[in-house]
C-alpha cells in the first residue's frame, strides 16, 4: 500500500513538473540558472534571504537591466523545477522562468539548402543572423532588376519575392501608371513587348534563385535575400538591354523624387550577359547606362567571359567598362581558383565569386546546378542588396538623400571585404573573393561615425582649364551646409547647399563653366563656421 501511494505521488510530481514546464523547451534549458521579474519596489536580497529561510538555495548572478527589476538567479542543478515552482508561489514574484540557450535562425529550413556550398563559402549564414533583406533600416522595400532570359514567374521559391508594380493594375490592358508600358505589373519583356515572360533556356530564372530565392519557407531552396523584390526584365539583345536600364532608371529616379511615393527602391541590376573580345569603347551607348543608372544609386553585378583569355589584352563588355558603379567578377571553385572556363584580368575584373555547381531554380518548380560567370555574377548583386538591408539607420537614410555616394560605398565594402585568394593575384583588382560577412563589418565599422571640423581637404583642378573644380571636404556631421563663390569685389556668383554623404568620399563638384578668367573666392559655411579657400579660373 505504502509503495502505491509512493508511486502515485511520483506520478503526481512529474505531472505537476510537466505542467509547469512546456516539454518542448526542455533540450535548451541552461542548467541551475532562472529568471526572475520582481514587483515594483522588491528587492532581490529579501528574496535570497526567503529562499535560504525554505531551505532554497539560490544565489544572485546579475540584475537585467534597471527599468523592470528583472534578474538572473542561480539554484542546484536538477532542482529548476522545484524552484521554479517555489519562485511563482511567492508574493513579491510577478513572473519566473529557467533560462534558455536560443537558436540563432540562420540557417533556412529549405529542404535543397545543404546542396547551396556558394552561400555558406561567402559567408551568407553569419550576415543572415543581423539581416535576411529585403527592407533598408528606414522601410524602403529592397528590388533587384534583373536583366535576363527565361523567367517562370509562377514558380513558388519566387513568386513570393516578384516586385509588384503598385501603380498598375494587372490584366487591364492600360498604362495606369503612365510610363509607356501597359500591364508591366513585375516588369516587362522587352524581347516580345509583352508584360509576359517566356520560360525558353530558364537562364535568367536560375539568376533570380541565387540573388532572391524565398529563405526559410520551407521549400526549394534560398537565395542570397530571403525577402527581397525581384523586377524580371526579358532581354537578349543591346538596343533591349538599353531600354531596360532606362526602365531601371525612371523607376530609381522618381523613387527618389517622390521619397518612395511612386518607382522602385532600386539598388542593384544584374548583368549575367555580355560580348567577348569587344572593349567597352567600342560600346559607348551601352557603356554610359552605369554610370547614368549609378547616379541614381543603382550599382551592377556582372560576370566576366566564360572563356580563359585576358580581357585586358582582348576585351570584355560590359567588363572593361571603368564606372564606378559596376561590379565585375570571374567565376571561382569551391578552392578560390579561378573557374578553367572564366577570363580574367587584373585591371578590368575587381574579385571573383563562387559560381560552377551553384544550386538554384529552375522553371517548372524544379531546382538543380546552375554554373560559369552566370552564376558567379548574381552572388555580387544579391550581395549588394543584402548590404543595403543592414540595420544601419544612416546607410538607409544616405540611400535617398545621397544615392550616387551611397551606392559608391556599397561598392568599395565589396571590394574591401574579399577573402584574399593566391590565385586571384595578378587576375583581379582586389585578389580576393566575395565575403558578405567581410563587406558587412566595413559597412558597420562607418556606419553613424562622424569626421572633422568643416576644412576643405583638397581643390582640383586649381587653376581650372575647364567647367568643374572638385572639392573635397571634411564636415562635422552630416547636415547641409552651404557653398558659395565670390568675385574680387564681394559679389556673390553662386550659392548652394550640400549635404556631406555619411559613407565614401565627401566631394562636391563646383560648375565654374560659366566664370570668366581671374580669381575667386570660395567659401564653405555651416553655422558659425567658416571655410574660405581661393580658386582661380584660367581659360
Amino acid at each position: 500500500m505504502k509503495t502505491i501511494m509512493l508511486l502515485r505521488e511520483l506520478v503526481v510530481t512529474a505531472l505537476i513538473i510537466a505542467i509547469s514546464i512546456p516539454v518542448y523547451a526542455q533540450s535548451s534549458a541552461i542548467a541551475g540558472d532562472l529568471i526572475v521579474r520582481l514587483r515594483e519596489g522588491e528587492q532581490v536580497e529579501a528574496l535570497l534571504g526567503a529562499g535560504r529561510s525554505s531551505n532554497w538555495t539560490l544565489r544572485h548572478r546579475r540584475p537585467l537591466g534597471r527599468l523592470h527589476n528583472i534578474h538572473l538567479v542561480a539554484t542546484e542543478p536538477g532542482r529548476e523545477a522545484e524552484a521554479l515552482r517555489w519562485l511563482q508561489g511567492r508574493r513579491e514574484v510577478m513572473a519566473a522562468q529557467l533560462s534558455y540557450a536560443v537558436d540563432f535562425r540562420t540557417t533556412p529550413n529549405d529542404p535543397l539548402y545543404s546542396s547551396q556550398w556558394t552561400l555558406e563559402h561567402i559567408g551568407a549564414p553569419e550576415v543572415w543572423s543581423v539581416t535576411t533583406g529585403g527592407l533598408s533600416s528606414r522601410g524602403d522595400t529592397i528590388v533587384v532588376a534583373i536583366l535576363d532570359n527565361g523567367f517562370d514567374a509562377s514558380h513558388p521559391d519566387l513568386a513570393p519575392n516578384l516586385w509588384r508594380n503598385r501603380l498598375e493594375i494587372p490584366g487591364d490592358g492600360l498604362d495606369n501608371d503612365g510610363n509607356g508600358y501597359s500591364d508591366d505589373v513585375n516588369g516587362w519583356n522587352f524581347v516580345a513587348n509583352s508584360p509576359t515572360y517566356n520560360i525558353s533556356s530558364g537562364h535568367g530564372h536560375s539568376v533570380a534563385g541565387i540573388i532572391g530565392a524565398r529563405g526559410d519557407n520551407d521549400t526549394g531552396v534560398a537565395g542570397i535575400n530571403w525577402n527581397v523584390k525581384l523586377m524580371l526584365l526579358n532581354i537578349s539583345e543591346v538596343p533591349q538591354i538599353i531600354e531596360a536600364y532606362e526602365y531601371v532608371i525612371e523607376q530609381r529616379r522618381l523613387y527618389n523624387q517622390t521619397r518612395g511615393a511612386q518607382g522602385a527602391f532600386i539598388v542593384a541590376t544584374n548583368a549575367s550577359f555580355g560580348q567577348g573580345r569587344i572593349y567597352c569603347e567600342q560600346q559607348p551607348v551601352w557603356a554610359g547606362m552605369y554610370d547614368l543608372m549609378g547616379a541614381e544609386g543603382v550599382l551592377t553585378g556582372a560576370g566576366t567571359d566564360n572563356s580563359r583569355y585576358d580581357v585586358d589584352e582582348l576585351g570584355d563588355m560590359p567588363a572593361t567598362c571603368p564606372s564606378e558603379y559596376l561590379i565585375v567578377t570571374l567565376n571561382t571553385t569551391e578552392a578560390d581558383d579561378i573557374s578553367q572556363t572564366s577570363a580574367y584580368g587584373r585591371v578590368s575584373i575587381d574579385l571573383g565569386a563562387p559560381g560552377d555547381d551553384s544550386f538554384t531554380t529552375k522553371p517548372n518548380e524544379n531546382y538543380g546546378t546552375f554554373g560559369g560567370n552566370s552564376a558567379a555574377a548574381p552572388h555580387v548583386t544579391g550581395a549588394i542588396a543584402l548590404l543595403y538591408s543592414l540595420p544601419c539607420e544612416a546607410l538607409g537614410q544616405d540611400a535617398l538623400d545621397s544615392p550616387a555616394a551611397t551606392a559608391r560605398f556599397i561598392r568599395r565594402a565589396i571590394l574591401q571585404g574579399v577573402t584574399p585568394a593566391t590565385r586571384l593575384n595578378n587576375r583581379t583588382v582586389t585578389g580576393g573573393r566575395l565575403n558578405l560577412l567581410g563587406s558587412m563589418e566595413v559597412v558597420q565599422q562607418e556606419c553613424g561615425t562622424t569626421t572633422g571640423p568643416l576644412d576643405v581637404v583638397k581643390l582640383y583642378p586649381n587653376p581650372a582649364d575647364g567647367d568643374r573644380i572638385y572639392i573635397e571636404f571634411e564636415a562635422p556631421d552630416f547636415e547641409v551646409f552651404t557653398v558659395e563663390v565670390f568675385d574680387a569685389l564681394g559679389r556673390q556668383l553662386y550659392v548652394a547647399p550640400i549635404r556631406a554623404p555619411r559613407f565614401g568620399l565627401k566631394r562636391y563638384e563646383l560648375p565654374v563653366g560659366q566664370l570668366p578668367t581671374g580669381a575667386y573666392f570660395l567659401r564653405l559655411t555651416k553655422g558659425e563656421e567658416t571655410v574660405v579657400k581661393k580658386i582661380v579660373v584660367n581659360r
